[in-house]
């Protein structure tokens, strides 16, 4: 497995930006870096722009103008005193591409950030360009019973391992939210990611959108509820008309690579892969072959070569 080679973030991300924009009224937090065709990242549930630190300033690199967002009531960015529902989440999404001046841009989405991705696309489909889903969120197609117990078992423990963060906000109890996103923790959870989020968590909109926000739902709700949350089944897959990448892990715990390849069968132009030894996180820990993979899709290059497999259904 191929890291940054550095343990800072900051490091990470030399050069890049940050900075605050007014998207719709909402005061945005944003990183970005270089110029060319837009890539905007999106990061899950309970989580932040910092997610994708070993990937901007790379992506930029091959040409890209690449954007990391916090979204409503996510890192530093500000959440409206209503609850945060998929309107929500993809006005502000554009409101924001807006606020950047950006006409479209190719969606790159982790976890919940694939599912807002997958909506903006539907809802606003002359924003986009292209659609990478990383192993996106509520993909409700037909399971095999080993994957519906993979889902269960992967939904039961983030809402547990939330729950007890949420009770006793500590930094070990961080650490073993963390730890839930990657196929290797010990090798992946830095000091400075940990402190980064305990930092975070203590701000009361972060926390109250930890607790009663749709992206907690539409991660550890079951299928009683795929409806009230907008889950995406074979007929919604098959509204998406975007070239699409569903960028998937051996070792994913929300989802099985099986159910993955089936749901992107669904999708008219959609391209399969998955990253080896990665878990929920395959940005952070294996960036070099994320960015590859991204930068080749988004730009049109081709795509080869292992620890992936891809196939083109």
């Amino acid at each position: 497995m191929v890291h940054s080679g550095h343990d800072t973030i900051w490091l990470d991300l030399l050069g890049a930006q940050t900075r605050y924009v007014d998207a719709g009224g909402i005061r945005t937090r944003v990183i970005e870096s270089g110029t060319g065709p837009a890539l905007v990242l999106l990061h899950g549930g309970g989580g932040h722009a910092e997610a994708f630190a070993r990937n901007v300033v790379p992506l930029a690199g091959e040409g890209l103008r690449v954007v990391a967002v916090d979204y409503l009531g996510h890192g530093l960015t500000d959440r409206p005193s209503n609850p945060i529902g998929r309107d929500n989440y993809v006005a502000h999404l554009v409101a924001t591409l807006d606020a950047l001046g950006l006409e479209q841009a190719t969606l790159a989405g982790e976890s919940l950030g694939g599912w807002i991705a997958f909506w903006t696309a539907l809802l606003h489909p002359d924003r986009v360009t292209k659609l990478i889903s990383v192993c996106g969120a509520r993909l409700e197609v037909e399971k095999d019973p080993a994957s519906e117990a993979h889902v269960r078992e992967g939904r039961a423990r983030f809402k547990a391992l939330n729950e007890a963060f949420l009770a006793d906000p500590t930094l070990e109890n961080v650490r073993n939210r963390l730890a839930w996103l990657f196929f290797d923790p010990d090798e992946s959870i830095t000091d400075e990611l940990a402190q980064l989020r305990l930092r975070l968590y203590q701000d009361d909109k972060v926390r109250r959108t930890l607790s009663d926000g749709i992206g907690m739902k539409v991660v550890t709700s079951g299928a009683d509820t795929v409806k009230r949350n907008d889950a995406f089944d074979a007929d919604a897959l098959a509204g998406i008309q975007h070239e699409t990448l569903v960028l998937w892990t051996s070792h994913n715990p929300s989802n099985t690579a099986a159910t993955a390849r089936r749901a992107a069968s669904f999708i008219p132009n959609s391209r399969f892969a998955v990253m080896s030894d990665c878990g929920h996180w395959p940005q952070w820990e294996d960036p070099a072959t994320f960015n590859r993979l991204v930068a080749d899709f988004t730009l049109g290059r081709a795509q080869v070569g292992e620890p992936v497999e891809l196939a083109s259904t």
